[in-house]
């Protein structure tokens, strides 16, 4: 099951903000972050004048005051003579400005210029490419950004759980899973506090490669450290039903319920689907029904026909006559009412059963029409209304599937034979 990419986008968002916050002021020697690279680190050198005139420039878009810093980053741009680090550095910042107005296309096209330019220092260029690759994927350039972030690992020659992560995202988008999946699980692994957003998109890319069995050991050993984690326990229980694995999610289900972990609406609703999946209508029917007496699962259409169905698998007629009488008003078909007339007629109500059956004609949208005017005429027939029998039993006699037995019955009380109520079906 290939989770949905925009249900997926809104809980696997990987962070944008620019790296490294702040412009660097200074150019004291520190450590060196990439002792592998490729590129040449330039000297970072620039007049005292346009020094003086970006460190200000910094200082204010750091500020969120980009239209005060505006004419300063242009008069370093106007400079002819300005150095090839100011030059970058003032296309930086003019990618910051760009940026913090929401302008990501013009954003990313001053952030390449002083990537082009090619003066600033390796940690700056290597942030810079970083994040130009983050602007891609939030743009939805996925292919473009994967581009970016080779560059960034040839040239840096480094390899971050962050970056992986990016492409693990990147590859995602692409619906190249088995990369996705190879990037993250490296990106975890690199890492000792991943983002939550990573395992989700792992988790997405198995499960649209119908790995479940890997799904569900991510979610295992997210569960061993934190068991009483519902979402964590809900996930699973998805992971095992969409790996047709329906006892395991039972299992679970019902051992977080016995944990007092089962506690909202859609808690109580999963597990008697599951109990109902399972062929266990009474444990469906006992669950959903102290879900309703708690207040817990709130009444609504799909509710109370559910209660209806499971308590009708359990031979509970009394229940399932309550659930599909408050599913009634609000059915838009008639189907519910005929599963109500039928439970009626079999529990010796054939005149309420006759109302619950005329509102499923009524209604319309009948799967079974011709059965619901046989048992309304027989209904009928119960209380002495032989007329109205015969008249529902000839209109029953025109559907292929109720013919025959309407026949025999039409055929019965002409011939002054006494028809007894048939037999109820098993469920």
């Amino acid at each position: 099951m290939k989770v949905s990419k925009s249900i997926l986008a809104a809980v696997c968002v990987v962070s944008l903000a620019l790296a490294g916050g702040a412009f660097a002021k200074d150019t004291k020697k520190v450590e060196n972050e990439y002792p592998y690279a490729t590129r040449i680190e330039p000297k970072p050198e620039m007049s005292s004048g346009d020094q003086r005139d970006l460190n200000k420039a910094a200082d204010l878009v750091n500020d969120n005051k980009p239209d005060e810093a505006q004419p300063l980053v242009e008069k370093v741009l106007a400079n002819s003579k300005a150095s090839k680090y100011a030059q970058s550095f003032a296309h930086q910042l003019q990618g910051q400005i760009y940026y913090d107005k929401d302008k990501s296309a013009e954003a990313i096209a001053e952030y390449k210029k002083a990537v082009e330019i090619d003066g600033l220092t390796n940690a700056q260029h290597f942030s810079i490419i970083l994040t130009i690759a983050q602007l891609q994927l939030q743009d939805e350039k996925y292919q473009e950004g994967l581009a970016t972030l080779e560059q960034w690992q040839k040239l840096s020659g480094k390899e971050t759980a962050d970056e992986l992560a990016l492409k693990g995202n990147a590859y995602y988008r692409l619906d190249q899973y088995q990369p996705a999946v190879d990037a993250m699980k490296k990106a975890i692994s690199m890492s000792d506090k991943p983002n939550d957003s990573w395992t989700q998109i792992l988790m997405a890319s198995y499960f649209a490669l119908n790995q479940f069995d890997q799904a569900a050991q991510l979610v295992q050993q997210q569960i061993a450290k934190d068991p009483n984690n519902k979402k964590l326990l809900n996930q699973l229980a998805t992971i095992y039903i969409q790996g047709d694995k329906p006892q395991q999610a039972l299992d679970l289900m019902a051992k977080a319920k016995a944990q007092g972990l089962v506690t909202t609406s859609d808690d109580y609703v999963q597990l008697a689907k599951l109990y109902a999946a399972a062929e266990k209508p009474k444990d469906a029917a006992a669950t959903l029904k102290e879900g309703i007496a708690k207040g817990v699962v709130q009444p609504t259409f799909d509710i109370y026909k559910l209660q209806g169905d499971v308590c009708l698998q359990a031979e509970d007629d009394a229940c399932a006559i309550e659930g599909y009488g408050k599913a009634s008003p609000m059915a838009k078909d008639g189907n519910v009412d005929y599963q109500l007339g039928y439970l009626l007629f079999y529990s010796s109500k054939s005149k309420d059963a006759i109302e619950a059956l005329t509102r499923a004609i009524s209604k319309g949208g009948l799967r079974q029409e011709g059965e619901t005017y046989l048992l309304r005429g027989d209904a009928e027939n119960d209380i002495d209304q032989s007329a109205a029998a015969m008249t529902d039993w000839q209109k029953a006699a025109t559907y292929p599937n109720t013919k025959t037995m309407a026949d025999q019955r039409i055929k019965a009380a002409k011939g002054g034979v006494k028809i007894k109520r048939a037999e109820k079906k098993k469920s």
